[in-house]
């Protein structure tokens, strides 16, 4: 529905599942300024998702290592401007994905680790439509109420802002003219909020068991 909904891009966090990193269960929006080519988070709305998250007892691992947009075009290939987020914004984590996906439904998947020498690796991906009936049971069983939820979302994040030269910024003007005040992910590293010395223990073990594999 978000890749559809718009002529624009539309980002967000995948939140995992606990035992397994690289099962989305979740696809999570903040507000942000979009246009066709670029998105830009609100600092606010970043820490207010990250310690909700931790309010639920989730760990950074779940909620803030897999980074998700979509293309209005046809193509999911990563831009220049994608590629110098995910490693501004993404960089110093001990592993992160950048999950890309296109208006046809093609797919970008990149892992990308710090562990040992580090390096990065292309992912597949597929849709657990088996597990579909029953999350929608688990959320009240009314796909009407569930399109309405994600309307909601999408109303109430999704910003579509002037076409920039950069990431976030409007052609020829500042940050002001962006829907909110404070300044976009562009200008702080988003895990600057919280402690990036973590090291995922548990994802390591398992990057390790699939390349036995």
């Amino acid at each position: 529905m978000f890749l559809h909904a718009g002529d624009t891009e539309v980002g967000g966090f995948g939140i995992s599942a606990e035992k397994q990193p690289l099962l989305i269960e979740d696809f999570v929006t903040v507000k942000q300024a979009v246009t066709e080519v670029t998105v830009a988070f609100d600092d606010t709305a970043v820490a207010d998702f990250f310690d909700d998250c931790i309010d639920r007892g989730l760990t950074p691992a779940r909620f803030a290592r897999i980074w998700v947009h979509t293309h209005p075009g046809s193509s999911p290939e990563p831009s220049s401007v994608d590629e110098e987020t995910f490693g501004r914004a993404f960089g110093d984590c001990d592993w992160a994905i950048m999950l890309i996906v296109s208006r046809t439904h093609a797919t970008y998947a990149r892992l990308s680790f710090s562990a040992g020498p580090g390096g990065s690796i292309l992912l597949p991906v597929k849709v657990d439509w088996e597990q579909w009936p029953k999350l929608l049971l688990d959320r009240g069983g009314q796909m009407s109420s569930q399109f309405e939820a994600w309307m909601d979302e999408y109303g109430k994040n999704i910003c579509p802002a002037p076409l920039s030269t950069g990431f976030g910024l409007p052609l020829g003007s500042q940050s002001s003219r962006l829907p909110w005040a404070e300044q976009p992910w562009r200008e702080d590293d988003i895990y600057s909020l919280h402690d990036r010395s973590r090291l995922d223990d548990e994802f390591a073990d398992y990057f390790e068991t699939m390349e036995e594999r």
